[in-house]
């Protein structure tokens, strides 16, 4: 795996407005939440998806969340390229066909909800283009709603992605769109709350080729991502559930820490 020239650029660019260089990072950490204040909610730790903790030959530790405009699977590439080993990658030799079969996937009323949304705002947008056909009233009224329209859509596609496995690999479903990873090109997987606070829960994937992948998977029940890991782990895959299942969003304070 070789990181391509346009891929190392984009590295080096984020990482020079950190005020970093490649040639000053010892070993990285990635996918894994930074807990500096154990068993409290203190601003200093970290979660959720896109966490990059750099390891500095100084010794000092820096830790950056990756969005997808950072474009982390070249980060993440270019770092592998020069040899920077990823500290908590932990590879087991487990067996594909020690997996048991099953899917992972309940109701979401918050998925209803959003259809609803999408479904009022278009019938809305239609409605106000032909209540005002003539000039531009109608189009320049219609055009929010239609907006809107497109976003309930967009979360509806993305957001509410459900978990199957099989003796062979993992599959990610949503509305129109099945992902398959079987299991010998999965490097790393990852389970954590969102930083979202109306979409509470994520996977991280990150295949042997270190590209990474997010999936908010809110059809899939919250209580079942150890097992998913768990069984994940036997087929030989270095996978983590870094959420507490008892508790609803990161925050909550009234479940179990």
């Amino acid at each position: 795996m070789e990181a391509t020239a346009k891929e190392q650029k984009r590295a080096e660019r984020y990482l020079q407005s950190k005020g970093i260089a490649l040639s000053d990072i010892q070993s990285f950490c990635f996918m894994q939440r930074r807990t500096v204040v154990p068993h409290k909610h203190d601003s200093s730790n970290l979660y959720g998806p896109g966490l990059l903790t750099l390891q500095l030959r100084t010794g000092e530790e820096r830790t950056c969340i990756l969005h997808v405009r950072n474009h982390p699977s070249s980060l993440v590439r270019t770092l592998m390229t020069h040899h920077i080993p990823l500290t908590n990658l932990h590879r087991s030799g487990g067996q594909a066909g020690s997996v048991t079969a099953s899917t992972y996937k309940r109701p979401s009323l918050y998925q209803f909800w959003h259809f609803v949304l999408f479904l009022t705002f278009l019938l809305l947008a239609f409605y106000l283009l032909l209540n005002y056909p003539e000039g531009w009233t109608g189009i320049c009224l219609s055009i929010p709603a239609f907006a809107v329209s497109l976003n309930m859509l967009y979360l509806l596609l993305t957001r509410f992605c459900y978990l199957s496995l099989d003796a062979e690999g993992l599959s990610v479903h949503s509305i129109g769109r099945t992902v398959r990873y079987p299991f010998n090109q999965l490097l790393k997987v990852n389970f954590d709350f969102s930083r979202e606070p109306t979409f509470t829960h994520i996977m991280e994937v990150l295949d042997k080729d270190c590209r990474y992948r997010l999936f908010y998977i809110g059809r899939t029940p919250r209580k079942s991502l150890n097992e998913i890991a768990r069984q994940l782990r036997q087929a030989g895959i270095d996978a983590n559930c870094s959420l507490n299942d008892e508790k609803r969003h990161y925050n909550d304070v009234y479940h179990t820490m």
